[in-house]
């Protein structure tokens, strides 16, 4: 008998982690294969590849992202091919089983909780034609009765499931998600991971084991799934240290942290990492003590801040701090709080979510307690609650969009903090919030906008406020210059601004100094003149410098070269 495993993934780059470990569990005594696929792709191109594979089970990885493209699949599966029989597994399918089951009669069966040994279990009986209520974590019907077995315990013993990284698979250019614990010691209301009521960690020697395959298979992005990566702080460290040790292809490392247990210790020891190797995800949530509280998350905001502070200071890794619209006892007027003291920390990326209410969870017990309404579709959206009304949570959809059009893309830093400082007295969210109003008023969020018209949307809402300066002009023109890199000036700019300066900028790349500084070079070669632009900007001449990154042009520097141009200028007119 062949059995299919099947990941519907949100994106190409993506690997599923779990189906791994249960094939390589289960590979030695039975015919299994992986499949993957994306939310992307055709639903009649994947149900072709699943038929193909002429496999009689077909079981599917479920999350809340993928899980309505896996019943849409089911159903087609089942119609063309009754005979087909179906398991669903993950998180997303283990709370209330027999209601879903009974929901969707196309499912078999259920494998819930942790999958690896329950599965194993499973494939023994029911190739052997055996009873299936033996197997722990297990769902089926029998006799039009769905039956739930006893729920499997924990697995202890982690380094007992076979890596599921091995030479069979190459990774490169890929983002891997790699666990080197299992459980929280938390119990946020919201999130699944307070249902793992203990935290169960694989050997280090296992760790660097998986992570040393998987940074020499080229990994673009190695993404942790421990649900607090430094829980264990020196545990932490050790993987850290490894990691830059061994990191020769400079793969990204993401980390989910929690910033208010970190000690000066540990901060300390961040500040000695290379830049730019780790990106570090701080779950704020909230900063409403109150809130905080009802989710029981017991937060030193003061320390938080003091930390994030910190980790901003060493300007070495990457930050990402989540917040979360929804919570209880978050209105409104608390949630500006919570955003304006978040924002203004200037972290890389603030990530406005909003309340999914998740089977299991705390906070699902609590919908009536906090007149929580949600879309019973996934992804378990809230759509109000006694502190939010649906205006509201629709007002901070559109402010989401702005915020990641504006601020999440980086293409606007000296602007916006600008704009906020300067205009808005560091109240960011009455910018957001008055930005999104004009939004709505000119019709912006009916389409798509191209960087360019970015900037023009906002030039011409800073214009409409009165609030146009020359100093913003500047900034302005400074993000576009750096994030374009051979773009040509907008409308919004004087197109003579770089026209005029066009025979200093090749007089300047014969400058055997210039080059040596800032392109490292000592050859007299044109090629650097794609590699930087200069503007006369105010009374200052400023250079741009591109970092070509394997083609890529990243965001460039700046400098202030007036006083070398002005000697270059002077030169030249001595010599004519």
């Amino acid at each position: 008998m062949k059995t299919l495993l099947v990941s519907i993934d949100s994106k190409f780059i993506h690997s599923n982690l779990a189906l791994r470990y249960i094939k390589n569990y289960c590979k030695s005594d039975f015919d299994i294969d992986i499949k993957e696929f994306t939310i992307n792709q055709k639903i009649e191109y994947i149900t072709d590849e699943i038929i193909n594979t002429h496999s009689s089970l077909i079981c599917f990885s479920c999350y809340i992202w993928n899980i309505e493209y896996v019943n849409q699949i089911v159903y087609i599966l089942k119609t063309a091919k009754p005979e087909l029989k179906i398991l669903l597994g993950g998180p997303e399918i283990s709370f209330e089983v027999e209601k879903q089951m009974k929901e969707n009669n196309l499912i078999d069966f259920v494998i819930y909780g942790e999958g690896e040994i329950s599965f194993h279990d499973f494939l023994n009986v029911y190739e052997a034609k055996k009873d299936f209520s033996t197997v722990k974590g297990l769902a089926f019907r029998k006799s039009n009765q769905i039956i739930v077995n006893k729920p499997r315990e924990m697995l202890t013993n982690l380094d007992a499931l076979i890596s599921p990284y091995n030479s069979d698979e190459t990774y490169e250019d890929k983002i891997v998600y790699y666990e080197s614990s299992r459980g929280c010691p938390f119990r946020c209301s919201f999130c699944m991971s307070s249902i793992d009521k203990s935290v169960r960690v694989f050997s280090m020697d296992r760790v660097k084991s998986d992570l040393l395959y998987i940074l020499n298979a080229k990994a673009r992005q190695i993404k942790f799934v421990d649900r607090t990566f430094n829980a264990d702080y020196k545990r932490a460290m050790e993987i850290m240290k490894f990691i830059k040790d061994n990191n020769k292809n400079n793969s990204s490392i993401h980390f989910e942290i929690t910033a208010d247990i970190i000690n000066d210790e540990f901060l300390e020891f961040l500040g000695t990492m290379p830049t730019n190797m780790f990106q570090l995800e701080i779950g704020v949530q909230s900063l409403n003590e109150n809130t905080l509280d009802e989710i029981n998350r017991k937060t030193n905001i003061d320390k938080l801040i003091h930390v994030v502070d910190g980790i901003k200071t060493n300007n070495n890794m990457h930050m990402h701090l989540d917040l979360i619209a929804g919570l209880p006892y978050e209105d409104y007027n608390s949630f500006t709080i919570s955003f304006n003291r978040i924002h203004n920390l200037y972290a890389e990326k603030l990530q406005l979510g909003f309340l999914k209410v998740l089977r299991g969870t705390k906070i699902y017990a609590d919908i009536e307690k906090h007149d929580i309404k949600y879309n019973i579709k996934a992804p378990y959206e809230i759509i109000k609650n006694k502190y939010l009304s649906y205006e509201e949570i629709l007002r901070l959809k559109n402010i989401e969009e702005l915020l990641d059009k504006y601020y999440n893309e980086k293409y606007f830093d000296l602007s916006l903090e600008f704009i906020i400082k300067d205009f808005y007295n560091n109240d960011a969210f009455c910018f957001y919030d008055e930005f999104r109003h004009y939004w709505k008023e000119n019709n912006l969020y009916k389409a798509s906008h191209n960087r360019k018209k970015l900037y023009e949307i906002l030039y011409n809402f800073i214009k409409h406020e009165n609030k146009l300066t020359d100093k913003l002009v500047n900034n302005l023109l400074i993000d576009f210059v750096c994030s374009n890199h051979r773009e040509e000036l907008i409308n919004i700019f004087d197109n003579r601004l770089e026209e005029d300066l066009r025979p200093l900028k090749r007089e300047i790349a014969k400058n055997k100094q210039f080059r040596e500084k800032y392109f490292n070079i000592t050859d007299n070669t044109t090629k650097i003149l794609n590699n930087f632009r200069i503007l006369k900007i105010a009374e200052n001449i400023i250079l741009f410098v591109y970092k070509d990154k394997d083609n890529i042009f990243e965001r460039c520097k700046t400098y202030d070269i007036t006083e070398f141009a002005n000697k270059i200028l002077e030169s030249k007119r001595e010599e004519n």
